[in-house]
């Protein structure tokens, strides 16, 4: 008797979903008739849809899941904005500044027998801007590479820092102190050091070799200088500062980093003769302002 009704039960509910199907059809096609005729029907005609049910998240979880869902990757491109933004700040007005700024242009590159350029140049500088350290920034540049797209790029970006005058002191090789002087055309942009150290004897002109320097030694210049170039058998590294005219302008910042080089050369210069040490010679900045410009 159970199975029965069961049986019937189910039958009356598949009858019921035709009735259903078939009303909705009749009625679809009453509203398209009604549309075809440009009338409305009555609101108890046509089909009626129940409203889909909106879910809401309530919990704290449920907005959180559904905020990240709708927003995750704009919310990694904020952060990573933030945090740029937050570094670059720093950077710009808390970050500590250099005491001075070195630019490391060779054939071979330096770094190859040193683990950090800077800090060996900031054993022959002082705390310039007195905030407590001694901070040297130094960029190297080299051209013992095979790709000659990068060999380019770095010619290009070394003669760029040359001529804009972005720098003022310079650690050079044969190679590329013969680049800048063809680019300038023979003619010397660095100040006469051997006028100012004429009894010491690795000071030439505006060259002061450090090849056999104690700097020179640490970063194993005479092994680099071996290194095989057509034409540069055994290349000298040399020290140079810019004097101030032309591209490298004559402002207050230049004055104050072309004094603070000076101080620089002579520490380098002390480490070899202690006799300079505390006694830098005087350099006059206005003479060769106005007679090598």
């Amino acid at each position: 008797m159970k199975i029965r009704l069961a049986k019937k039960k189910r039958r009356l509910t598949e009858q019921e979903l035709r009735q259903k199907e078939m009303k909705e059809l009749i009625e679809l096609k009453k509203m398209r008739q009604a549309a075809q005729e440009g009338r409305e029907l009555p609101e108890d005609e046509g089909l009626h849809f129940e409203k889909e049910e909106v879910l809401v998240p309530k919990t704290f979880a449920q907005k959180w899941k559904n905020y990240w869902y709708h927003y995750k990757g704009a919310t990694w491109l904020t952060v990573f904005l933030v945090v740029v933004g937050v570094w670059f700040f720093y950077d710009m007005f808390f970050a500590p500044k250099a005491d001075l700024s070195i630019g490391v242009s060779t054939y071979t590159g330096v770094s190859y027998f040193t683990d950090d350029i800077s800090e060996d140049l900031a054993a022959y500088a002082k705390d310039y801007d007195g905030d407590g350290q001694v901070i040297v920034s130094a960029s190297e540049s080299y051209f013992s590479m095979d790709d000659a797209e990068m060999v380019s790029a770095y010619y290009q970006k070394f003669i760029a820092e040359v001529s804009g005058g972005a720098e003022l002191v310079f650690i050079l090789d044969d190679f590329t102190y013969d680049l800048i002087s063809e680019n300038s055309g023979g003619s010397s942009m660095f100040i006469d050091f051997g006028a100012l150290y004429p009894d010491v004897g690795y000071i030439e002109y505006d060259k002061i070799d450090i090849t056999e320097h104690p700097l020179g030694k640490a970063w194993h210049l005479e092994s680099l200088g071996a290194t095989e170039l057509e034409g540069y058998g055994d290349r000298r590294y040399y020290l140079c500062v810019r004097y101030l005219g032309n591209s490298a302008k004559d402002n207050d910042a230049n004055r104050e980093e072309l004094a603070n080089a000076l101080d620089f050369v002579n520490n380098i210069v002390s480490a070899t003769n202690p006799e300079y040490e505390g006694n830098q010679p005087y350099y006059d900045a206005d003479y060769d302002i106005e007679h090598k410009n």
